[in-house]
């Protein structure tokens, strides 16, 4: 009898119902994946890793040949159009690009720039069925796609840590969402990170992700209109990659080095403290193994009590226990100021949604310094 090999942890998350998606440019990840990625998501650092590589010289140069006279941002624009067209192939849904994180609070400038977008994704030959593209979860943000999307340009809410953000992306009917499940400093700053065995209830962002799902399928019911899908991102671990099917995700947005945890093993190595942050699996595989999640051999009536506990407080909050309260879905989030003043009032929103926009900036910067070098030394 022909034994049947065991299937990865990333073919795992998709039989179970949450679909993978890529974060990375490199269309040899999506390429050489043991499943067929459903998007291909990117951000201004994930851009800027490709202008950089050498094997890209070529498609930088004549780009930059080609668009002579324009400004950093018009070539940066359409290079990342170019990166994601690459590795448009190797996915089965949409390519997605980030408009300018130095815009975050200007709706005009937004709405500019996803137009941009979209004028080069056509002349490229992408229809809008296979591209969106990621603008902030800021008043600005909000206010801009809801134009947009009303027009068929679609959106996906970024940079996102609370409940007040997803449901004003509702109201602005974006195509999608991504709750950051863990700060983006926490990747490399372990004392950041919340090194817990049970991520879906013991990680103190569950909850959050928790109350979203929940309201979007309240609002589902109440207004039978599609609520945006649920695009978890900024997984430090295989282990909280896993997590995201129980905690309501209706996809997994996973990092190039997750990704390659998630395909060489097919069961998580056993919990142990301070073990896994920035560790490859591949590396543990000699540990003794656990199932894929804690809720896996549970019946469906005690995983359903296990995500009801954490979706009545937030751990995240100052405000606890019986005094605490989930975000209004009655709140007109898009009217002017409205969701920044939600944002700002949230500690964790706040700090963590400027932690990302930096981010982001430093890697468009970064890049606009390279392109306005060589646009010197081609163009002149």
């Amino acid at each position: 009898m022909i034994s049947k090999p065991e299937v990865s942890l990333l073919e795992q998350i998709e039989a179970a119902g949450c679909a993978v998606d890529t974060d990375s440019m490199n269309p040899e990840i999506a390429k050489n994946l043991p499943i067929k990625p459903h998007d291909m998501t990117s951000n201004h650092l994930l851009v800027d890793e490709q202008l950089h590589n050498p094997e890209n010289k070529e498609l930088v140069e004549k780009t930059i040949k080609e668009l002579k006279g324009k400004d950093w941002l018009d070539v940066h624009t359409v290079l990342s159009v170019r990166f994601a067209k690459r590795v448009l192939p190797y996915v089965s849904g949409r390519v997605l690009v980030q408009a300018s994180p130095r815009n975050a609070y200007n709706e005009e400038a937004i709405e500019k720039h996803v137009r941009a977008y979209d004028r080069v994704f056509q002349e490229e030959g992408i229809p809008r069925e296979r591209f969106m593209v990621k603008v902030p979860s800021t008043s600005a943000g909000v206010r801009a796609a809801k134009r947009l999307n009303a027009e068929g340009i679609r959106t996906l809410g970024t940079s996102l840590f609370s409940l007040p953000q997803a449901i004003a992306c509702s109201q602005a009917g974006m195509h999608s969402i991504s709750p950051y499940f863990n700060e983006t400093r926490a990747h490399v700053e372990p004392e950041l990170w919340p090194d817990v065995e049970d991520p879906a209830t013991q990680h103190p962002m569950s909850a959050r992700m928790r109350h979203i799902r929940d309201t979007y399928d309240r609002l589902a019911k109440e207004t039978g209109k599609t609520q945006p899908l649920i695009k978890a991102a900024s997984c430090v671990t295989a282990r909280e990659a896993m997590a995201m099917l129980e905690l309501g995700a209706d996809s997994n947005t996973i990092l190039a080095d997750q990704m390659d945890d998630l395909c060489s093993a097919t069961k998580l190595p056993v919990y142990k403290k301070g073990g896994e942050h920035q560790v490859r699996y591949r590396s543990l595989l000699d540990q003794p193994s656990a199932a894929w999640a804690p809720w896996a051999s549970k019946e469906p009536a005690e995983r359903k009590k296990r995500m009801e506990e954490i979706a009545k407080a937030d751990p995240l909050s100052k405000v606890m226990s019986k005094d605490w309260k989930i975000a209004s879905t009655d709140v007109d989030y898009l009217a002017p100021g409205v969701l920044d003043k939600y944002n700002e009032e949230d500690e964790v929103t706040r700090l963590r949604l400027k932690d990302a926009l930096d981010l982001f900036y430093n890697g468009e910067e970064h890049s606009r310094q390279t392109i306005e070098k060589l646009q010197k030394e081609w163009n002149a």
